[in-house]
């Protein structure tokens, strides 16, 4: 059988065209980043441990300031669990050769399995939790030990069984001391307090608890009134061991002072020091042993160097002796202790190197220098605040040794015998602001294009020589780049970064952000939120919260504004600060804005606190100008800027017991593609827009009435209103406003159209609601309204009121729906044209993730106890629900557990299909892109382009060899026609 050259073709073309792939690939964990957070560690709270006895690995923990705790995977510092506690600050203990960690934040305690994160147990009292101790093994004084004490009230130390936290006992203590701390030895309990001297300081009472029944043995009172003042100058030293200690020093510091706790002998030493340099301060890191010994380091720190003396103190004897002392060293470190087959193991990590030393020696059992690393252009100078280590010793003279260190930007490392393992930007959380920014590219063009515009001919001409020069300069770049964009394209992979250079898609965008701690940073959206640069921008004190209220950026800059009139501008490509300015200190600003007056200048206008507007000598701006403030007491008001001092427009007062819950305005990026909405019967229904709308929504504290205004911000006339009775302010309100709708989220009484309340049962229930409303010109379709026959219209004069009212109000549609979670945050996706419908983005803090709720489910206009009708599914619309499930499909982080999310904020691309999405808070950051009705105009990931390529290939050699036989069979046509 022989195959014709047609049929030849036609196999390939079948083979070339059998599809490959069923569906599109997910674009889930490919075009999304997620920094999965801790917050900033806390020294005392964070330590290497054996997540149970039979474990061979050590993990990393740590209950870090945002009382996140943690436990992080040495080899690559990846999270393995992670619980949100609560907030302030914590306690926490270790396995110890068990299975469990124990953590106390405020009054809770609660135990939690080591190796998965799990729940064991929880107890609750009255109370913060000052002293944490927890003994393991077995015996009597098995338990977990605690000392709480609430404002006001006396301390009580309580016992709770370690596998069930039940309460086994409690000690109230019958003085007003001050709970420091807790330790168990073969002798008892012993409670650690400090009473107030008569003069400037403090003494210690120690208080020793039978173990079993909590009754009193005794105390002992150490005077060390003269060398502490408050709890931070103690040290509590094997809390647990056989013979546990407390440390302190003299006011010096240049003496040591060492209890044996049960014991009122204080041991004296006096530090050696290093010759011409004072002791600002001193550490002391230490290790008791079986041996009945304690291996004691003092860290001695000067305002330039550093240096360590060790010490070994015999418990029998109670004879401190001097072992060894380390030489000075320059710049800043950190020391840790720990104790590996009865030996006890000093590190000392600098920045040049990590050093080992044992307790019995100076000598150096190994040092490995580090190599310096920029660390995603960390632009400042980076201390060593502390660090915890590990050591495993393989033979005589091997030693393994793993050493995690938290720098003095909140960001973490750990070195493996001198190799960095893993970098954690833990700096980064607690972000309070962010914005956009577009890389530079595609703007340049335009801005040159209007230039060449604006000149003349042979000016134009120049400009565009010049122009074409430096694209020239820059092709062989782009020529280099070329087969991996082609390969990336084929494969399906993300386009690769280009360093700064935009991409044709508008995906790699900058995100510009601060935190509370006063650092600013700026992530690559399009490269998995690589960090660019991060720089200390505002030195805040701890307890202090850098108040950021907004980020605006334009085309190289960035300007912060702080709240009290500071602001701060940094470069977007270097992360260079410049430009800082203060607030003027004899007045009370909260903030300045910068509006352009009539020619074109930048004005810089002052708001205070009180709502007022100070207004430069300088500047005209447009007798139209309205701004609007917000004063401490919630009063909003309007002033009109024309003349030389600000009117005011109009104020919204509250009603008495009434205050301000939530503000929302529409984006500064909303546009509007459409007037009006196309019905399926081909008519329109006319939208009510208007920029200058506010949603503003308010609870009375007496009457629990939560009402909604929409309010003209030009006239100061409402719009419309919206209430809702008993409402639980205690719980989330949120809202939004764009184009010509609004919504909003509150948990109240079911209203008659979002449940059925025809029994009593349901009469008094209350859940979340999330109320939807859209405004329309008119409720006849084709009609414009009142206004519609106008020629002109006064923004500051909207409503034309005549006999019979306002003369053209919205006509609104509002539907309710319920929900089954509080939704903390919500706002709406951009696009670049505004063609595409936008998603409501909401914030879920129970179900830790960030939802986007299609528009064509909160529809008020879905048809009600009816199926839709053939023209309204034409428009997309089908039958009202009044329950309202959260589709797993919408949620953004897909399986990802986002915590802290508090605000999101949106970007268009360059493409009309997509949104970039950014979402941050006190705790984690997450950024992916959203497509609400898919990506119309770029092809997905399950499109198969080498097939494409093949097809077209496939095509080509077809036609090449059927031409010669299509122009021989011709000619012998033509032949026999002859």
């Amino acid at each position: 059988m022989r195959w014709s050259a047609i049929e030849v073709v036609s196999l390939l073309l079948l083979l070339f065209s059998c599809p490959i792939e069923a569906i599109y690939a997910d674009e889930a964990y490919q075009v999304d980043f997620h920094h999965v957070l801790l917050g900033i560690p806390q020294a005392e709270t964070t330590f290497l441990d054996r997540p149970s006895a039979a474990s061979k690995a050590s993990l990393l923990y740590t209950l870090s300031e945002k009382s996140v705790l943690g436990a992080i995977n040495p080899k690559d510092g990846s999270v393995i669990w992670r619980q949100q506690l609560g907030n302030g600050s914590g306690l926490l203990k270790g396995p110890g050769g068990g299975n469990t960690i124990v953590s106390a934040v405020n009054g809770t305690v609660q135990a939690w399995d080591a190796a998965e994160g799990r729940l064991v147990w929880d107890w609750t009292g009255s109370g913060d939790i000052k002293a944490l101790e927890v003994v393991r093994g077995g015996g009597t004084g098995q338990g977990v030990y605690i000392v709480a004490q609430a404002i006001g009230s006396k301390a009580v130390v309580r016992k709770l069984s370690e596998d069930s936290g039940v309460l086994v006992w409690e000690h109230e203590d019958e003085s007003v001391d001050i709970p420091y701390s807790l330790s168990l030895s073969n002798e008892g309990v012993h409670y650690v307090a400090l009473h107030s001297a008569l003069l400037q300081g403090s003494k210690i009472r120690v208080t020793t608890l039978q173990p079993s029944s909590g009754v009193s043995l005794g105390s002992i009172t150490l005077n060390a009134d003269k060398d502490i003042s408050d709890a931070s100058s103690l040290i509590s030293i094997g809390s647990t061991a056989s013979h546990p200690l407390l440390a302190w020093s003299d006011r010096s510091p240049r003496n040591l002072r060492l209890n044996i706790l049960g014991s009122n002998h204080i041991i004296n030493e006096k530090l050696a020091g290093e010759k011409g340099k004072d002791i600002d301060k001193i550490q002391i890191r230490a290790a008791s042993k079986a041996d009945g010994t304690v291996d004691v380091l003092v860290h001695c720190q000067s305002q330039t160097s550093h240096w360590a003396e060790v010490y070994q103190l015999n418990i029998k004897s109670q004879a401190l002796n001097k072992i060894y002392q380390l030489p000075s060293l320059e710049g800043s470190t950190a020391f840790s202790a720990t104790v590996h087959s009865d030996t006890t193991y000093f590190i000392r990590a600098t920045e040049r190197d990590v050093a080992l030393f044992s307790s019995t020696s100076d000598q150096s059992l190994g040092q490995w220098p580090l190599q310096p690393k920029p660390h995603d252009r960390m632009i400042q100078h980076l201390d060593i605040t502390h660090a915890v280590s590990e050591v495993v010793s393989k033979g005589t003279s091997k030693y393994a040794v793993r050493t995690a260190i938290l720098l003095s930007s909140g960001d973490w490392k750990l070195i493996y015998n001198g190799e960095e393992s893993w970098f954690r930007p833990e700096s980064l959380s607690g972000v309070v602001a962010a914005a956009w920014a577009d890389i530079d590219g595609h703007e340049d063009l335009a801005e040159e294009l209007a230039v060449e515009s604006h000149s003349n001919v042979v000016a134009a001409y120049l400009h565009r020589l010049t122009r074409h020069a430096k694209d020239v300069r820059r092709f062989p770049s782009w020529v280099k780049a070329l087969p991996d964009r082609i390969f990336d394209s084929l494969s399906g992979r993300e386009p690769r970064s280009q360093g700064k250079a935009r991409d044709s898609f508008g995906f790699h965008k900058v995100i510009v952000a601060a935190t509370g701690s006063g650092r600013l940073f700026a992530l690559e959206a399009g490269d998995k939120g690589k960090i660019i640069w991060s720089v200390q921008a505002s030195e805040i004190e701890p307890g202090q919260h850098w108040s950021v209220e907004s980020i605006e950026v334009d085309k190289d800059n960035a300007l912060v504004r702080v709240f009290g009139g500071d602001s701060l501008r940094v470069s977007l490509k270097q992360g260079i600060i410049f430009d800082n300015q203060f607030g003027s200190p004899t007045q009370s600003p909260k903030t300045n804005i910068v509006l352009p007056d009539t020619s074109g200048a930048a004005v810089s206008i002052q708001v205070n606190t009180d709502g007022s507007i100070r207004m430069p000598p300088s500047g005209h701006l447009d007798p139209n100008t309205i701004v609007v403030t917000q004063d401490e007491k919630k009063v909003i008001r309007g002033w009109s800027l024309g003349d030389a001092k600000p009117q005011l427009a109009w104020k919204f007062v509250p009603r008495p017991n009434e205050k301000i819950i939530t503000l929302a305005t529409r984006p500064s990026n909303d546009p509007t593609a459409s007037i009006g909405k196309a019905l399926g019967d081909r008519n329109v229904l006319y939208k009510f827009l208007n920029p200058n709308l506010l949603v503003i929504g308010t609870v009375t504290t007496d009457t629990s009435l939560a009402s909604f205004y929409i309010l003209d911000s030009v006239s100061g006339l409402i719009v419309h209103t919206l209430t809702h009775p008993n409402v639980d302010a205690n719980q989330p309100i949120a809202s939004t406003l764009s184009e010509n709708w609004f919504a909003y989220s509150v948990f109240s009484a079911f209203s008659d159209d979002a449940a059925d309340t025809s029994d009593d049962s349901h009469a008094s229930a209350r859940g979340h609601q999330l109320v939807v409303s859209e405004l329309f010109e008119s409720s006849l379709p084709n009609d414009r309204g009142a206004l519609g026959s106008t020629s002109n219209s006064s923004s500051l004069q909207p409503f034309a009121v005549d006999g019979d009212g306002p003369g053209n109000s919205p006509y609104v549609v509002t539907q309710t729906y319920i929900i089954p979670a509080a939704i903390s945050f919500m706002t709406v996706s951009t696009t670049l044209q505004g063609i595409t419908p936008r998603s409501l983005l909401c914030v879920v803090p129970s179900l830790s993730s960030v939802n986007a709720i299609p528009r064509a489910f909160i529809d008020p206009r879905r048809p009600v106890g009816r199926d839709a009708v053939a023209a309204e599914m034409e428009e997309g619309l089908f039958r009202h629900s009044a329950a309202l499930d959260f589709d797993p499909k919408w949620a953004l982080n897909h399986m990802r557990e986002v915590l802290g999310v508090q605000k999101v904020i949106t970007s268009p691309s360059l493409l009309e299909s997509t949104s970039l999405v950014f979402a941050f808070g006190s705790l984690d950051m997450f950024g992916t892109r959203i497509a609400p009705i898919g990506g119309f105009d770029i092809l997905g990931k399950g499109f198969n382009k080498i097939q494409l390529i093949g097809t077209v290939a496939a095509l080509a050699i077809g036609t090449g060899l059927l031409a010669p036989m299509a122009r021989k069979r011709q000619t012998d046509t033509r032949w026999k026609g002859i």
